[in-house]
């Protein structure tokens, strides 16, 4: 039986080969160790996912993104001010540190930061990067509902961590910052109302 998150002792369940089911403010995240091809794997096999397609990369700190993106630009740094922490995930250069797991075939990687407590308590659990995608089978809507979730995928997933507050409901909404202005590629975005 996978550990579902209702024990003090949740830390112990963290290895560099987990696979879990994760909050964020959007939607439930599957994914685990971006450094593990055992994981890596495993989230396409239980997603049934193309491995063409990247994964995004999970952080806990806008700070974290400079680890894995070369020098951008000062417009660049400003709209990562503006949206991250939140439901975004921005497409940027990737790095030579970026995961292979997360970048894509022009060498760009999507990052989020999620702008939820939940998410940011693993970090104290966490010293790899972690890579995820929404919880569904490809080519399904986002599962949201826990219980749903730990039914449908007890067997595939090792741990399961319920959200502690209430989450969007709604993918992120995907901005490739590489394009000025930034080109939507998910989701309804207003440049101008981010900017006022």
């Amino acid at each position: 039986m996978p550990d579902i998150d209702d024990s003090p002792d949740i830390g112990e369940a963290f290895k560099e080969d987990t696979l879990m089911v994760f909050p964020t403010d959007t939607v439930y995240g599957l994914g685990g160790n971006a450094r593990d091809e055992s994981v890596v794997s495993r989230i396409y096999r239980v997603k049934q996912r193309s491995e063409d397609k990247p994964l995004t990369l999970h952080l806990f700190s806008r700070e974290d993104v400079y680890r894995y993106v070369p020098d951008i630009s000062e417009r660049q740094k400003t709209l990562l001010e503006k949206l991250l922490p939140g439901p975004y995930t921005v497409i940027l250069p990737a790095n030579s540190n970026a995961p292979e797991a997360s970048v894509s075939r022009e060498k760009k990687v999507g990052i989020r930061v999620p702008d939820s407590e939940s998410f940011r308590g693993l970090a104290e659990n966490i010293d790899f990067p972690l890579v995820g995608t929404s919880v569904n089978k490809a080519g399904e809507p986002p599962m949201t509902d826990f219980d749903r979730i730990v039914n449908e995928f007890g067997g595939l997933v090792d741990l399961f961590i319920e959200a502690e507050e209430e989450m969007s409901g709604k993918s992120s909404t995907v901005l490739d910052l590489t394009f000025d202005p930034p080109k939507v590629l998910r989701g309804d975005f207003s440049l101008e109302e981010l900017e006022d």
